[in-house]
């Protein structure tokens, strides 16, 4: 995308044409890595900018980078789109409350520049320091929040035989989450976070329930788990990503890229709910990884406004 006006749907665009590209399970997994590390944006956003920029890792509006002190450089902004909403839904979602049950349907878009810290200039500004080596007492503490989590849900999580060969499952009926007993902490986590994924997105009333183990919703819990054990620096094979093409072309042969973009979204913002609470049950800004930002420069106010289910 050259200097010239882009428009949104320009963006779309370009958006759509880049996901019709993926193929392999490396191609996911990049983008679920630019999650990580971009996690309140959405996953049509985090596409651009890794378009855009894949070496961005810390990404804010000019304004938010102002706020300390530090000035853009305008020739090198990252296009994103923002949705827009009507004023009478805006209204309706500022009374809603906590619960987010306000209709927060998007009428448009508009096309937003955001700008990596590589952009900018002035004082100086403390990095997000990368993942420290996986951790088996880090994995401990993050199957206890992942554990408190669920039970707001109603679930409580056994460690046993699953007496299948598997290395978990998730009773819906029992409101009960199995992980196999012969699991290291590091897998036991993995496939904890993977459950608890398929208890935040999927009912056992859905049509495709039979085989959740399959397609979509398998993709979709993995990369949950993925995307949240990386933020804590624990990394797994997620050897559905093997699938990803194949399986998006099952579920639309038409458009698999819509496919492709809808599962993106729910796991994206799936992923950053569960991260949110993990945060506040482990100690919220002082993560054992170190993600957590100085003093100097607080994260929470460096946060982009969160994209919403649109992208």
């Amino acid at each position: 995308m050259g200097k010239e006006k882009v428009r949104a749907d320009d963006l779309h665009r370009v958006l759509d044409a880049e996901v019709s590209k993926l193929r392999t399970a490396p191609d996911w997994s990049r983008w679920l890595d630019v999650a990580t590390l971009l996690p309140t944006y959405g996953f049509g956003n985090l596409v651009l900018i890794n378009l855009q920029m894949p070496q961005a890792s810390w990404v804010a509006r000019a304004r938010q980078w102002q706020q300390f002190g530090r000035r853009v450089d305008a020739r090198r902004g990252i296009r994103i789109l923002t949705p827009l909403r009507s004023p009478a839904a805006s209204e309706i979602r500022n009374h809603a409350g906590a619960d987010g049950a306000a209709d927060d349907r998007v009428i448009g878009f508009r096309v937003d520049l955001v700008y990596d810290v590589t952009a900018t200039a002035g004082p100086p500004v403390h990095l997000p320091r990368p993942p420290v080596a996986a951790d088996a007492t880090l994995a401990r503490r993050l199957w206890d929040g992942l554990a408190h989590d669920v039970a707001v849900d109603g679930y409580a999580v056994d460690v046993r035989p699953t007496g299948d060969g598997s290395e978990g499952f998730t009773d819906y009926g029992a409101n009960r989450i199995v992980i196999a007993d012969h699991l290291d902490d590091f897998r036991a986590v993995a496939r904890l976070a993977h459950e608890v994924g398929h208890v935040r997105m999927h009912s056992p009333t859905d049509p495709d329930a039979a085989v959740a183990c399959m397609g979509t919703r398998e993709v979709e819990a993995e990369s949950v788990a993925y995307v949240v054990l990386a933020r804590y620096g624990l990394s797994f094979d997620a050897e559905s990503f093997d699938y990803i093409a194949h399986w998006a072309r099952q579920a639309d042969p038409n458009e698999p890229g819509s496919v492709i973009k809808a599962t993106g979204a729910r796991v994206v913002d799936t992923a950053r709910r569960l991260i949110d609470a993990t945060d506040k049950y482990l100690g919220a800004r002082r993560t054992p990884t170190g993600w957590a930002r100085s003093r100097a420069l607080d994260s929470s106010r460096m946060a982009p406004d969160v994209d919403g289910p649109a992208l």
